[in-house]
C-alpha cells in the first residue's frame, strides 16, 4: 500500500468514526471515559492526528452501537491504516510529524498566515536551518528530520499525480523583512517564493503590509485545513512551545471568516509579488555591500 492510501485510510477512519459518535449521540468526554484516555485523545483521532488501536476501535463501535457492514467496513480500513510504511533511507520522521504530514497532503486546501514565518514547504535549506539553529535545543538528528519534512512537504506542493492541495499564503510583510541568516540567505529565500509562484499555479503569496492594523491572528501562526465530505475541516494553531489543533465547526468557521478579512486587508497577488521583488533587490545591494567590506 502507498504512503498516499495509508494515510487517506487514517483520515477516512476518523471522519467516520467522529459521525458514528455524534449520530449516537456520544460526548468526546463519554468516549473518552470509555478508553480511559483524556478528551484531547479522541479529538486527535477524529481528526486523524492519532492512529486508533483494534482495542479501542471495537470499544467506540460498542459504545455507538454500531453493527453489521458498517462495522466490518470500518475495522478493515482501520487495518489498512495501520500498515506499515515502507521504509527509507534518510532521516525518521517522528510519527506524530507523518500524520501531519498526511493531513497536509490530503487537504483539498491550506490557507496559511504568519507574521513574521514562511511555512515550512517554502522555506529554502538556508533559511530553515537558521530557524532551527535560533530555535535551540535542536539536536542533528532532530534537525535532519525537520529538514527531511520540510523536504516532503515541499514535494507535496509540486506533485502533478495526484492533484495537488491549493496553497494560499498570507505572510506578513514582516516575514520578507526579517533577514533570517543574513542577507545572502534572505536574498535566495525571496527568490525561491518568487520562482516558486511563478511555476506552481496552485499557490498564491499575499503579503500583509506594515501598519494593517490590529487583526485576530496578531502574534500567531495559523493554518486552515480543508478537507472533502466526510472529513472535518481543521484548524492548526503554531504558539510556542506547542501546536494545537481545532476542529470545532465554530471555531474553524469563525478562523475561516478571520482569513478571509486577512485576504482582503493584504495587497493583490502581483502587488506582492512587486513587493518581494522589492525589498529582494534590498537584500541583494547589501550582500553586495557585505562582500566589499
Amino acid at each position: 500500500m502507498t504512503e498516499r492510501r495509508h494515510g487517506l485510510a487514517r483520515i477516512q477512519v476518523a471522519a467516520t468514526l467522529r459521525r458514528m459518535r455524534e449520530q449516537a449521540g456520544v460526548t468526546r468526554d463519554a468516549a473518552a471515559r470509555e478508553l480511559y484516555c483524556t478528551v484531547s485523545k479522541i479529538g486527535d483521532i477524529e481528526t486523524g492526528r492519532s492512529g486508533v488501536k483494534p482495542a479501542e476501535l471495537e470499544k467506540l463501535l460498542d459504545l455507538y452501537r454500531v453493527t453489521g457492514e458498517d462495522r466490518d467496513e470500518l475495522i478493515e480500513t482501520a487495518r489498512e491504516s495501520r500498515s506499515r510504511r515502507k521504509r527509507e533511507a534518510g532521516p525518521s520522521i517522528p510519527t506524530s510529524q507523518r500524520r501531519y504530514l498526511d493531513l497536509e497532503t490530503h487537504a483539498r486546501s491550506l490557507t496559511f498566515f504568519s507574521p513574521e514565518l514562511l511555512p515550512g514547504f517554502l522555506q529554502t535549506d538556508g533559511y530553515a536551518r537558521e530557524i532551527l539553529e535560533w530555535s535551540g535545543g535542536v539536536n542533528v538528528a532532530e534537525a535532519d528530520w525537520k529538514m527531511a519534512l520540510r523536504a516532503e512537504r515541499r514535494k507535496n506542493l509540486a506533485r502533478t499525480d495526484p492533484a495537488p492541495t491549493s496553497c494560499w499564503c498570507i505572510l506578513g510583510e514582516a516575514a520578507i523583512r526579517a533577514n533570517v541568516g543574513g542577507p545572502v540567505a534572505m536574498a535566495e529565500q525571496l527568490e525561491y517564493l518568487l520562482e516558486w509562484s511563478k511555476t506552481i499555479r496552485h499557490l498564491v503569496i499575499q503579503v500583509l503590509p506594515l501598519g494593517s492594523g490590529v487583526h485576530g491572528f496578531m502574534g500567531m501562526t495559523h493554518t486552515l485545513l480543508r478537507f472533502d465530505p466526510p472529513a472535518r475541516d481543521i484548524l492548526h494553531v503554531d504558539t510556542h512551545p506547542r501546536n494545537v489543533f481545532f476542529d470545532n465547526e465554530t471555531d474553524v468557521k469563525a478562523a475561516a471568516d478571520e482569513l478571509e478579512l486577512m485576504k482582503a486587508k493584504a495587497i493583490g497577488r502581483d502587488e506582492s509579488m512587486e513587493l518581494i521583488s522589492r525589498v529582494l533587490r534590498d537584500y541583494k545591494e547589501m550582500s553586495g555591500h557585505a562582500a566589499l567590506e
